[in-house]
């Protein structure tokens, strides 16, 4: 969009501001009830839903294993947010991405946005009819093979000790999984640390941080990782596939999933996130799978190989987005993996409500428009309880295939204490 004038740049920069002041909390959070006011203001055909989708399992035992800890308050808890996101001329499309954000978890003061974050989270737990625990998620920098980090490269950090301490807060909602870049040079030593401290999860997300998880240059430093990760039972839930969330392009062929067998045949157990569901095998890694074969299809073949069956397991955060949802009925159909499926939410994404379009899943079949109204409804109060009641309702379009409890509990195999 242009003016024929030497304006030209002023259309689409008013355009930006308006969207940014506006329309991200069109877009974003939009929200225009109280969790709290939930139990006292839905519709009985809402509370069904909702009393449905909880049949047959033990609150205790619910488990969302991916779930986002965020701020950018960095003197205070060493959060970060990369400055280009956060400035309209420099980041463009990025500062829209982030204003989004901030507008989906309920932050309206910068200087509070760690609190406010925390605050909105907890909020939404709270009122939950039923809610187990929560795997609240730490997120290292871009590091490269030097071992030096590199906060240009870095959307967003989390430190580890900002979750610890979270969870020691919260006990009640949180359990931690910690982030620790495998190329630092103290990456061995903070991750047997953690691990003595009884952490049991640690979080990847290649893509945006830079890890070629069998990387040949870097293979003595990954096998001294991978064999305390072995040795304290430790698990790794890392992105697979394309990565849209963050600044990635450049690396996006590191979700390819068959770069976990590394890990894997070192007796690691491996959390898939997001099932692969965007990309394909690439040009450059034609060595080791078919170009232009979908990265789901490789994540379900490994799901599907026994040498991984008490290894590998694949949460399905993320499916339910728009841009997901067509492989939807390829995980559902595959009854065979359903086994290792692990429920995460991938919090705050399921608050961003134009990433999840309920109208597309009604079209395609996945829910019924009676459905598709209630679910708008209970969205409007609690995002988070949204997610998890859409994806204990929807089906098979064509087989009514539904994913089993057995996926929203927690995993015998992947236990969080």
């Amino acid at each position: 969009m242009k003016l024929a004038t030497s304006t030209g740049l002023l259309v689409p920069i008013v355009v930006m501001i308006l969207f940014s002041n506006v329309g991200c909390n069109i877009v974003g959070g939009a929200f225009e009830q109280k969790p709290q006011d939930l139990q006292t203001h839905i519709s009985p055909e809402a509370r069904a839903l909702i009393d449905t989708a909880f049949e047959g399992i033990n609150p205790s035992q619910l488990r969302d294993y991916h779930m986002h800890l965020l701020g950018m308050n960095t003197e205070l808890n060493g959060t970060f947010v990369n400055e280009g996101w956060q400035s309209l001329f420099d980041g463009g499309i990025h500062y829209i991405q982030f204003e989004v954000y901030k507008s989906a978890s309920g932050i309206t003061d910068v200087t509070q946005a760690d609190a406010q974050y925390l605050a909105r989270l907890k909020n939404l737990i709270q009122y939950m009819p039923h809610y187990g625990k929560f795997g609240l998620m730490a997120f290292d920098y871009f590091h490269n093979e030097e071992g030096q980090a590199n906060a240009e490269l870095s959307t967003f950090h989390v430190p580890n000790t900002y979750v610890m301490d979270t969870v020691k807060n919260n006990p009640d909602f949180f359990f931690p999984i910690i982030s620790i870049h495998p190329y630092r040079k103290d990456a061995v030593e903070e991750l047997t640390k953690y691990a003595k401290e009884g952490v049991r999860f640690v979080k990847w997300l290649p893509n945006a941080m830079g890890i070629h998880p069998a990387s040949e240059t870097m293979n003595e430093q990954l096998e001294a990782y991978y064999e305390v990760m072995s040795t304290y039972d430790m698990t790794l839930i890392t992105h697979t596939g394309d990565e849209k969330a963050t600044e990635a392009e450049e690396f996006q062929n590191l979700g390819n999933p068959v770069f976990l067998k590394k890990p894997l045949s070192m007796n690691v157990k491996v959390v898939m996130a997001h099932v692969a569901s965007l990309g394909e095998c690439r040009e450059e890694d034609a060595a080791i799978c078919v170009p232009g074969r979908p990265y789901i299809d490789i994540a379900i073949d490994m799901l599907e190989d026994p040498h991984y069956s008490h290894l590998l397991f694949a949460d399905i955060s993320a499916l339910t987005q728009d841009n997901r949802k067509d492989n939807l009925n390829k995980v559902l159909a595959n009854t065979a993996i359903h086994s290792n499926l692990i429920n995460g939410s991938d919090y705050p994404l399921p608050a961003v409500n134009i990433v999840i379009q309920t109208r597309t899943l009604e079209s395609a079949g996945y829910i019924t428009s009676e459905e598709r109204q209630s679910l708008n409804e209970i969205y409007d109060f609690n995002p988070l309880l949204f997610d998890f009641v859409l994806k204990r309702t929807l089906r098979h379009t064509k087989t009514g295939q539904k994913f089993p409890q057995a996926v929203f509990r927690e995993h015998p195999y992947l236990l969080t204490n």
